[in-house]
Parts: C-alpha cells; structure tokens; sequence
C-alpha cells in the first residue's frame, strides 16, 4: 500500500483516522494503540515477512533504551556501543550482505554465492531513528519512555517507507499530550492541503518527468543534449518524488494533530552545498551532523581533521543510501564539494562583504550544476553507466540535436524547473506561520503566498485532487522507497 493508492486514500486513512478519533474519546492510550495496529498492518501490506523484523527491531531497541536509562548515571558506555551494534548488524545483514560478498568476489577472484535475503522495504530510516533515541538516552535526553509511544514512534506509519528521520523530541511528547487527542478543523483543512499538493507532486511533476524523459538517458551512450536534459529531468524528479512523500507523510499526520518537521526546503535553490544540505533531506543530513559528524570531531580539531569527518560523514551517508559503490561516489563527491567550500572559505575568512545579486545567481547556478553531476552516481546501477552519462554531459559522445521529444516534454520540463527554481515551496505556503512544524532553513522565491482556508483555495486544492485521481493508474513507485 502507497500514499498514492485508491486504497490508501479512500480506504484505509478514512478508516484509521475515524478509529483514532472514535477512539480518543474514551482513552488516548486506546487511540495510540489504534495507530500503533494501523501502522503494523500499513507497514505488514507491503510483504508480511517484514513484520517480524520490524517488531524484533522494536522490542530489543526498546529494552536496550530502558537498560541505558537505567544506568545513564554511570556513563557506562560500552552499553550503548552494544546496542548500536545490533541495529548496524542487522542493518547490514539485510541491506549490505551481498554488496560485501560482491566486493569480496571482484577484489579476490572468488565466486562465493549470494544470499537470498528479503530486504525489509524502509529498513535505513527506522533503524537511524531508533539508532538516535538510543543515542539521546546515553546523554540524558531522555528520563522515562512508555512502550506504547516508543512503539508507536518507531513504526509510524507515515514516515517507515522514505522517512523523515524522527527525533524523539518532536513526536513522543506528542502522543503523551495530557488533554487528549480532539478534532480540529484547522488540523484537517491544513493537513489535507499539504497531502493534496504532495500527491500533486509525485502524480503530476514527477511521474511526468520520468514517462516524458526516460528515453533520454536509455542511449548506452547518450550524446551531449541528451545527457544534459535527461539529468536534468531526473533531478527534477527526484526532488518533486521525495518531496511530494514528505509533503503527504506531514499531511496525513496532521490529520492526527500530530506535526513532524519539513523535510525538503527548495534545495534547489542553495547558494552553496552547505546550504543544499540545510534543504535537502533535513532529517538525514541533521542526523548526520548531530550523531556523526560531531561525534568524530566536528570542526573541534582543526582543518585537516574537518575535512577528513566530513568526508566520512558522507561516504558513509552514501552508503546509506544504498549497497553500491556508486553511493559510495555520490557521497564521496559531496565530502569533496564541502571540504572545497571550507577550505575556500577559510582562505577568504577575513573578508566580509554583501553579495552582489550576479554573485548570489552565480553560487546557485554553480551548486546546481555541481549537485546534478553527484547525481548521475545516485541514478547509475553501476560505474560504466555513470561513466557513460558524464562522458555524455562533456560531449564525448557527440553533439547531435534532440529529435524524439513533443511538446509535452519540454512543457512539464519547463513547468517543474519554474516550481523548483522560483515559485514558493510548500513549507512557505502552509507553514511559515507554524513554528513548531518547520526548522529555521532560509529560502527564497519570486513572491509569496499564504495558504489561508478559505474558497479559493479550497477549489484549487480540489481541482489537483481531481486531476490526481484520474492520474492515479498511472503512477509509479516511489523512487526513494529503495533507499
């Protein structure tokens, strides 16, 4: 089951969300009881074999964070070093096990046969989630946790397929809220908004961009205008699927009164890869820093050492993304892009000056293009067909003119670059006034405009719904539900 299913939108949310509301009447317990259920079957409707795995996860992880409340005192850390353990092997056997044996097999000559393994589908995000309560407990950030919260937060049903990575901070306290889980019309109008526009992007942008451009880069050997604009839609795309996911992961959460933070905050419009980073997967790339990055070093230790973590940093959030050395590359060329970035920024320490307005375009324009070339890696299956895209890009493969392409094409090309480079996103457009849902990430766009409940509104977001549900046969999966 997806969020852009007949089944998940007329048939199970209604269901889930009616339940917890019938529910919450007599006892919050029961309404958290009630989405825990609901998240089990959600996550149980994609193969039941995960289930198991998901409640092993959770009970051990959960038993491991009372042990480390426990003795929080005595700093004992060899507790928390164990129970990180489990997760990254467990995280390893089911996502990582072959890609090792495959290496072992390149390196060594070796035929060493391959696992059958079922890899549980959301398996990156809910171990990094239960990876940092764990980690919070140790340093105290955490003095009591109920099993019913803790079960519900780690199996959320919005967030388990493509995330965001949660924070224990910004979701339990709100299921231990004191005064009960009521309905509110706000919570409904707004919620149901963000989901119609998050659907809008998956179904009408992305999907678009795949069906119209796939054809560009299917050449073994795409020629230069080829290479260009199909990376370009890819990006595009890219950025409208997952965003869109996230958009509809708030929304439908919001219809439960419950907020978890934006995720995506037009990274397209970054002025440096820093900056891209700060919009761009939010919840990954503050995991990163917080119980990474920081936790080699940081910045604390002078230049070279600085470099060297973030370059860890992302070679292994590559990794993270998936078992294949061409994530390995994408994270390593962002450690690069960043370490050139400081070691730029260190040489012109001393100058401060407002950036002129040609200045800021040209810092956009060179972080876009130096993002869309890491991306041909994340889009490869393998080197030489990311070999074969940049050898494209550079004109190695020849110059020749576009000759399969309609109007349509370049038409949603030119629609989703407007949305991603110039129009307001949609955390400006529901949530600038909601500080508890959003984190303080800059933006910019070309105007602005507030999302008000009112009838203008309430037909433009009927009007996508529409067009959303006579376009729903036609949908595609998620791209970033295999990482």
């Amino acid at each position: 089951m997806v969020f852009h299913s007949l089944s998940f939108i007329f048939i199970f949310l209604p269901i889930v969300v009616s339940g917890f509301y019938f529910l919450a009447r007599k006892s919050n317990q029961w309404a958290i009881a009630w989405l825990i259920l609901a998240s089990l079957c959600f996550y149980g409707s994609w193969d039941y074999r995960y289930l198991s795995i998901l409640v092993s996860s959770i009970s051990i992880n959960y038993l491991a964070c009372r042990w480390i409340i426990a003795n929080v005192q005595s700093q004992q850390s060899w507790r928390l070093a164990v129970s990180i353990a489990f997760n990254l092997i467990l995280l390893c056997f089911f996502k990582y096990v072959n890609f090792f044996i495959v290496s072992i097999n390149d390196v060594s000559g070796n035929d060493l046969p391959l696992l059958n393994i079922l890899l549980p589908i959301g398996i990156s995000f809910f171990t990094f989630t239960q990876i940092a309560v764990l980690v919070d407990a140790y340093r105290g950030k955490i003095q009591a946790i109920k099993f019913t919260h803790y079960c519900l937060f780690a199996s959320y049903f919005p967030y388990i397929v493509a995330g965001p990575i949660l924070r224990h901070q910004e979701l339990l306290p709100q299921f231990a809220e004191t005064k009960g889980h009521r309905i509110k019309a706000e919570d409904f109008a707004i919620g149901i908004s963000i989901f119609v526009f998050g659907l809008g992007k998956k179904l009408l942008i992305a999907d678009n961009l795949g069906s119209t451009m796939w054809p560009l880069l299917a050449a073994d050997n795409p020629k230069f205008f080829q290479a260009w604009l199909g990376m370009l839609a890819y990006t595009l795309r890219l950025y409208f699927d997952f965003s869109g996911y996230s958009d509809m992961a708030i929304g439908v959460s919001r219809l439960f009164g419950f907020k978890i933070p934006i995720n995506f905050n037009s990274p397209y419009k970054a002025t440096s890869v820093s900056d891209f980073w700060q919009r761009w997967h939010i919840s990954l790339s503050q995991f990163l820093k917080d119980y990474l990055y920081i936790s080699l070093g940081g910045n604390r230790r002078g230049q070279l050492l600085r470099y060297r973590n973030l370059m860890l940093t992302m070679l292994l959030g590559g990794l993270w993304h998936g078992a294949n050395w061409t994530f390995v590359i994408w994270g390593g060329l962002h450690g690069l892009y960043l370490c050139v970035q400081h070691g730029w920024k260190s040489l012109g320490k001393n100058r401060e000056h407002k950036p002129s307005a040609i200045s800021v375009a040209a810092s956009r324009i060179l972080t876009f293009m130096a993002v869309m070339v890491a991306w041909v890696f994340f889009r490869a299956s393998d080197m030489a067909s990311a070999l074969a895209v940049l050898a494209g890009m550079v004109g190695s493969n020849g110059i020749s003119m576009i000759a399969d392409l309609d109007w349509q094409a370049y038409g949603i090309l030119l629609v989703s670059a407007v949305i991603a480079f110039w129009l307001p996103n949609t955390n400006k457009l529901f949530l600038s006034g909601d500080n508890s849902g959003t984190r303080n990430v800059p933006s910019f766009s070309i105007f602005r405009a507030d999302w008000s409940p009112n009838l203008r509104w309430g037909l433009a977001i009927g009007l996508i719904f529409a067009v959303c549900v006579l376009s729903i046969d036609k949908a595609k999966d998620f791209i970033y539900a295999q990482f």
